[in-house]
């Protein structure tokens, strides 16, 4: 079971972008395996698309690969904004990231696909990127 976080959603699919290369061998890897995102992980995706100037058409291909990927299930994450956020007032991740890592941890998921290092903090998931 593997989380992917949204710079490793962003790398895999923009491919004038510093880690596209390396997004593309990880996902060969992880292909056949179980992938979860959170809702929330499809709105930041979105929004970092637009900022890196991403025209509709990327958007709506992303977003039909988020929800309509066989191998990637969206869990609901917005029951766990509180403790997200609790987290962040506690530990110097943001509030997003955070709310990946609670997500993974309730979904007991342990490895996170990501190019973000603040996850190299969280002693209990493994980051790979």
């Amino acid at each position: 079971m593997i989380f992917l976080e949204t710079s490793f959603i962003v790398n895999f699919h923009v491919t004038k972008i510093q880690n596209h290369e390396r997004a593309l061998e990880i996902y060969k890897e992880i292909e056949k395996k179980p992938k979860y995102i959170s809702e929330m992980t499809i709105y930041e995706t979105l929004t970092v698309l637009r900022k890196l100037k991403q025209d509709d058409n990327k958007l709506n291909e992303v977003h039909d690969f988020l929800i309509n990927s066989e191998n990637i299930t969206v869990l609901e994450d917005v029951i766990f904004y509180d403790q997200a956020l609790e987290l962040t007032f506690n530990n110097p991740i943001g509030f997003f990231d955070n709310l990946s890592y609670v997500v993974m941890k309730e979904n007991s998921i342990k490895t996170i696909a990501s190019f973000d290092l603040d996850f190299d903090i969280l002693k209990d998931i493994k980051r790979i990127g």
